[in-house]
C-alpha cells in the first residue's frame, strides 16, 4: 500500500481518518505530521547575561 498523499512514495504504515467518510494512508513521516497537528509549541526564552 502506498502513501496517499500524491507526491510521496513511501510505504503506508497506517491508516488514519481525515474527516467523518474520508480516511487516508500516511508513512511514517506522514503519520508524525498528522499526529502533532495540534501541538502547540511554546517559544523558548533564554537570559542573555547575569548583570
Amino acid at each position: 500500500m502506498q502513501c496517499s498523499i500524491s507526491e510521496c512514495k513511501e510505504k503506508a504504515i497506517r491508516i488514519v481518518q481525515i474527516s467523518f467518510k474520508e480516511t487516508r494512508n500516511l508513512c511514517q513521516e506522514h503519520h508524525k505530521l498528522f499526529k502533532n497537528k495540534d501541538e502547540k509549541h511554546k517559544p523558548k526564552f533564554s537570559k542573555a547575561s547575569n548583570f
